[in-house]
Order: C-alpha cells, then sequence, then structure tokens
C-alpha cells in the first residue's frame, strides 16, 4: 500500500507546478471634488470666453458718442407761416445735463433708476427688488433695468428681446459705466430717449410739447417727460394730456421720497397744470410733410443747419378735405366693402394745397396720394379724347357706341349697354369704353400715351389697345396734376408743395421760380375737353359731383371689378382728384366714380369754394354758364355708375366727434 501524499506546502503567490502569478494592481487614486470643479471651470472659463468675445464682436460702435450730429432741424410752414409741423431735430442738438436745471435729469433719476449715481451700469439691489415687486404682484409691474442699460439699449439698432441682446446690453453697460461719467452717461441717456409722438431727446420734446428749449421746462413739464418714457405712446402730453398729467403726480412724489424736493415743491408743482403746445397741422397732415420733406434734398442737399421750408400747404382746406373723406367713408365705406381713400387738391399751376394720403396717417402713413399707384379707368379719358382731338375729330363727330374686336381685344360697355350712333361728347359723358376704344385704335397707343406724359403722367404707360380703358397704374397725384391745363387753359404744370427753403437765420438756399413746363394743350382743344367735362357731371356719369351754384367739370373712373373708383375734376379755383380702394386690391361691391368719390369731390369743393368769388372755367366761352346747364335724368352710364347706395342715418355723435376733430386751425 502506497504511502499517503502529503500536502505541499505552497508558497504565497505561487501556483503549484507554475510561475508565480503578478502581483496585484495598486489601487487608483480618487477623483476627488475639487478635480472636478477645476475640470468644469476650465470649460466655463472657455465657453465664457468664446461667448464673451461673440457678444463683444457683435456690440455697436460708441466712440463719439458726445460729439455733436450735424442737425437735420426742418420746421415746415403753411401758406401763411403756421407751423404744420417740425421733424428730426432731435438728431443733431445735444444738451448736456450741466445745461438744464437739476430739477430735469432728478426726475428722470427718481423714477426711472434712484441708485444711478451709486452703481456699476447693472443694480443687482434693483434687480432683486423688482424680481421681489413682481413675484408678490404675479406680473410685471416693475423693470430692474438701469438707465445706462437703457442708453445701451438704445444704441442697439433692433429691438429683439433675445439671450444674446440682454448680454450685449449688460456688456455694453458695464463699457459705458467704464469710459464716461454718471453725467455723460446721463447726457446721452436724455439726448436719445423715445418721448412718443415721434420724438426722440429732452431738448425736441420740450420744443415739441411745450413750445420751448429743455433749459426753460419748469419742474411740473421736467415730471411730466419724465413719466412718458414708460409708455411714450401712451402717456406724452399730446396723447393724452390727463394720463400725462397724472403720471407726472407719480414722479414728483418719486422725486420727493428720493429728497430731490420737498413736500412744499411738490404740492405746488402737482397743482400747476402746464400748457401743451400744439402744432396747427391737422390728424392728416403728416401726409403732405412726409412728401415735402422727401423733395428737400432735391432742392438743397444736406445742409447742416436748421431750416424753414415755407410750403403752398392750407391747413383750413386740408381740414375740409380730411373732413370730406371721413364722411364719406361714415357714409358709404362700410357698405361698399372700401376701406382706404386718397385726395389731392391743388391750384391749377400746381401748388398742393391739401393732401390727404389715407384715412388715418397715425395708423398708416402709407401716402396713397404720392406713392400709391393705381388702374385710373375711365378716368384716363381725357387723355384718348385730347389725342383725338388733335389727329382732327371734334366733339360733335358721330361714332358707333358698339360691340368691337380690336385684334381680339373685345371691350364692354357696363351691363352691355350700348347707344349706336352717338356723338363723341356724349360717348365722353356716358364714358362709352366702346368709343375710347376705337379712338386709341384709330390714332393708335403711342400717341395716346405721349399725350398723357405731355400733360404731367409719369408713370410708364403700356401701350397697347386697353391703355384707353386706364389700364396703367398712376398715382393721385400726379392724375391730378394731369388735369391740371384742363382747368388753367393749358400750361403743363409740376405738382409742389414747396414755396422757399432758407435757414433759421435767414439765408435763403431755394425760392420756387416759374410757373411750370409750358403749354402742353391747344386753348381750342382744352375748350372741347372742357366741354366734354362739363357734359359729365351735368348730363353724364359724374352727375353727383355736379357743384350746385359754380362751374365745374371732371370724369369718373372704375376699374374692372370695381377694385378702384376715382373722380378727377376742377373749377376756376382748383384741380381735385379722388380715390377710394383697398390696399390689398380686394373687389369692392359695385364702387363707382360716379359715387362716393364723386360726393367726396362734392363736399370738399363746396366747402372749400364757399367763400370764392364765382369764376368761368378757363377752358369755357365767356358768355356761357356751363353750371346752369340742363341735367339728364338718364342713368346710362358705361363708367359703370349706379345710384348710390342706401345710406344710413349718421347718428348725432358722429356729427359731434366730426365737430371736435376737425374745428379750429
Amino acid at each position: 500500500m502506497a504511502p499517503p501524499r502529503s500536502a505541499s506546502r505552497r508558497e504565497p503567490g505561487r501556483h503549484a507546478g507554475g510561475p508565480p502569478p503578478p502581483p496585484p494592481p495598486k489601487p487608483k487614486p480618487k477623483r476627488t471634488w475639487p478635480y472636478v470643479f477645476v475640470l468644469l471651470l476650465a470649460w466655463g472659463v472657455i465657453f465664457g470666453a468664446v461667448m464673451y468675445f461673440r457678444w463683444i464682436s457683435q456690440l455697436p460702435d460708441t466712440t463719439g458718442l458726445l460729439e455733436k450730429g450735424p442737425s437735420h432741424d426742418i420746421a415746415v410752414l403753411d401758406d401763411r407761416g403756421r407751423l404744420i409741423a417740425r421733424r428730426g431735430y432731435s438728431q443733431g442738438t445735444l444738451i448736456p445735463v450741466a445745461d438744464l436745471p437739476t430739477y430735469v435729469p432728478n426726475a428722470f433719476i427718481a423714477i426711472e433708476d434712484r441708485r444711478f449715481r451709486h452703481h456699476f451700469g447693472i443694480d443687482p439691489i434693483g434687480l432683486i427688488r423688482a424680481a421681489t415687486e413682481n413675484l408678490s404682484a404675479g406680473h410685471v409691474v416693475q423693470g430692474g433695468s438701469t438707465i445706462t442699460q437703457q442708453l445701451a439699449k438704445n444704441l442697439f439698432l433692433d429691438p429683439d428681446r433675445t439671450f444674446d441682446r440682454k448680454m450685449q446690453e449688460a456688456l455694453l453697460a458695464l463699457y459705458l459705466e467704464s469710459r464716461y461719467t454718471k453725467d455723460q452717461i446721463l447726457t446721452l441717456y436724455l439726448n436719445r430717449v423715445y418721448f412718443g409722438a415721434g420724438v426722440f431727446g429732452i431738448q425736441a420734446a420740450a420744443e415739441r410739447f411745450f413750445g420751448k428749449p429743455a433749459a426753460s421746462l419748469t419742474l411740473t413739464e421736467a415730471a411730466m417727460l419724465a413719466g412718458s418714457v414708460k409708455a411714450p405712446a401712451r402717456l406724452n402730453p399730446l396723447a393724452d394730456s390727463d394720463a400725462s398729467i397724472e403720471r407726472a403726480a407719480t414722479v414728483l412724489d418719486a422725486m420727493d421720497d428720493a429728497g430731490f424736493i420737498d413736500d412744499a415743491v411738490r404740492d405746488d408743482a402737482k397743482a400747476t397744470r402746464p400748457r401743451i403746445a400744439r402744432n396747427s397741422g391737422t390728424p392728416s397732415s403728416g401726409y403732405f410733410v412726409d412728401w415735402v420733406i422727401s423733395r428737400i434734398p432735391g432742392y438743397v442737399g444736406n445742409v447742416d443747419e436748421p431750416i424753414v421750408v415755407e410750403t403752398t400747404f392750407d391747413i383750413a382746406l386740408q381740414q375740409k378735405a380730411e373732413r370730406a373723406v371721413a364722411q364719406g367713408f361714415a357714409k358709404e365705406g362700410r357698405g361698399l366693402h372700401a376701406h382706404e381713400g386718397a385726395l389731392v387738391a391743388m391750384q391749377p399751376d400746381g401748388a398742393v394745397r391739401a393732401l390727404v394720403g389715407g384715412r388715418s396717417y397715425a395708423d398708416s402713413p402709407f401716402d396713397r396720394a404720392v406713392d400709391g399707384s393705381r388702374q385710373p379707368g375711365s378716368a384716363f379719358k381725357p387723355f384718348v379724347y385730347l389725342a383725338a382731338f388733335e389727329h382732327g375729330r371734334s366733339p360733335d363727330d358721330m361714332m358707333n357706341d358698339e360691340p368691337v374686336d380690336i385684334r381680339g381685344w373685345k371691350p364692354s360697355d357696363f351691363e352691355g349697354h350700348y347707344e349706336g350712333e352717338i356723338s363723341l361728347e356724349r360717348a365722353f359723358a356716358k364714358s362709352s369704353n366702346s368709343i375710347a376704344a376705337q379712338l386709341a385704335a384709330e390714332i393708335g397707343a403711342r400717341a395716346v400715351a405721349a399725350t398723357a406724359h405731355r400733360l404731367g403722367i409719369t408713370s410708364e404707360l403700356m401701350e397697347v389697345p386697353s391703355l384707353a380703358l386706364g389700364t396703367s397704374g398712376v398715382t393721385p397725384l400726379e392724375l391730378t396734376g394731369a388735369y391740371a391745363p384742363f382747368a388753367n387753359g393749358g400750361d403743363g404744370v409740376i405738382p409742389y408743395g414747396i414755396n422757399r427753403i432758407r435757414t433759421r437765420s435767414g439765408k435763403v438756399l431755394y425760392a420756387r421760380e416759374g410757373s411750370g413746363i409750358g403749354r402742353v394743350a391747344s386753348k381750342d382743344n382744352v375748350g372741347k375737353m372742357t366741354q366734354l367735362m362739363v357734359a359729365t357731371v351735368t348730363s353724364g356719369t359724374g352727375k353727383s359731383a355736379r357743384l350746385d351754384e359754380r362751374p365745374s367739370a371732371g370724369k369718373t373712373g372704375t376699374t374692372q371689378d370695381f377694385h378702384d373708383a376715382w373722380f378727377v375734376g376742377f373749377t376756376a379755383d382748383l384741380v381735385c382728384g379722388v380715390w377710394i380702394g383697398n390696399d390689398d386690391s380686394t373687389p369692392m361691391v359695385h364702387a363707382t366714380g360716379g359715387g362716393m368719390p364723386a360726393h367726396i369731390f362734392k363736399a370738399f369743393m363746396e366747402a372749400a369754394e364757399k367763400n370764392f368769388p364765382v369764376k368761368p372755367l378757363a377752358g369755357a366761352p365767356a358768355a356761357t354758364d356751363l353750371a346752369a346747364a340742363p341735367v339728364e335724368t338718364s342713368d346710362a352710364n358705361a363708367d359703370q355708375a349706379s345710384p348710390p347706395p342706401v345710406q344710413p342715418k349718421k347718428p348725432d355723435a358722429f356729427d359731434r366727434v366730426l365737430d371736435s376733430l376737425f374745428s379750429g386751425t
């Protein structure tokens, strides 16, 4: 029997019958939180640096902020020297804080940033206080932006409320605080802040709202301006004087609480109601002002000093024009689905006396009278007939009012109503499309376009057969101006609104000379056209525009599917063009030139000429009283004329509103 195996003794770390095992690995050191923190901090610094340089690269240039730029101070006067408007004057006038009464900047500090003189551009205490107030109220009741931040915000071109923009605003605020003194920052802020009514800067606001320089502001006036910054459109003195005064009381309380004034001074200021300076202009005179200002560079170039522009504008006539348009839309606009209109009134020499570019300049400053190109429809036919007369035709010539086919184009009269053999005078008065198309085909569309351009149409005209029916767009201003030769005996005009431009010191930079572009139509042919246009208002499509006690003439215009409706006419004193339609060119409901536009024309012209002596038309025979011509009762009007829609009775309250809106000059 074999002896038992004895257990072999193994050395630690060795395997029996093999090489020893490797030593166990050393334990790895644990990564502690300081290591993680340093790593995150490093990445945070890198990311922050990238974002910092990104934001810095997009900051606006802040050099030269305290330098006075060129002045664009423009005062616009009417024909009697009354102020219509003042534009641009905030951009070139920099008023140092040191030149203002101490209570002026203090009013802004008290209500906008009470710790202004103690923070470094960003106010952590103010941010915490604002956040607490907002959380307690459940909505935003207080902002945390400092005056420096508000200035920084005004330096940006866009108002986006993005994180990037807010970071740039904060960085710029810190930069401004490091570069400028507190008084310099206040100076920049007060000269850039928006006060409403299109006014930027303390000097502009003082002159616009109170008719005085900023250095002469009273404490109450300063409080009103400081209070308007919160909601400029609603709280400026012109928008709502009562709300402005109420807000000023809050500012005065804040000034008292901050120690800028005492109780007695506060109470005296609250008891004072400043006189608010209002322009002599009317609610929609801004259309005329914009047009005039746009033309100044063409006369005087860039001027580095304040200028005064003397214009042809008549406030009284503008007031009557705005009233006529407002009443016309109140009576008929809704039923016709017409939402916009324009009116231009000028003297026969081209001097623009009133210009309504839309129903409300405040709601839409787009000037439909100057910039709105629309098809004139049959209001273009005077140029067709004048060209025909220049090629040998006369008003007594007979033509066949019937369906025609001109190289595949088949114009039709309104509701297919044709009269057969009629005179050109009758064809014009009833606005026959067939006769106009035949005349244009006879003399050529090129001759028609040349005649229209010669009389004052500046828009491009397509030399196609349909040009006879007014298918090329024109503006109310140029179409009215092109009718002026019919009113003045045949002289072409360029509509103008500026008589003289001078510096405030009295140096004349421009003075209008001359009387127009010379003769563009013979007196004989002007007389023929006057005969036709008088027939339009006495027996044709424009009967609704006929004035009761003085000679008048004109032409209606209605485009296909009722997109546009016109009436353009004249007396010996004024030429007036009226357009109605919609900005998006949606069709109206059976709106014709012989309806609402003719009614607006008559309402305005009756009011405008009330105190003028009755005169014969320039193209009318001296012995003929054209106003007394019999009115034909037939309503066969090919210019898509129709009886005016039923007009709802206007409530008495509306009369009172209009009277209050347009009363006074």
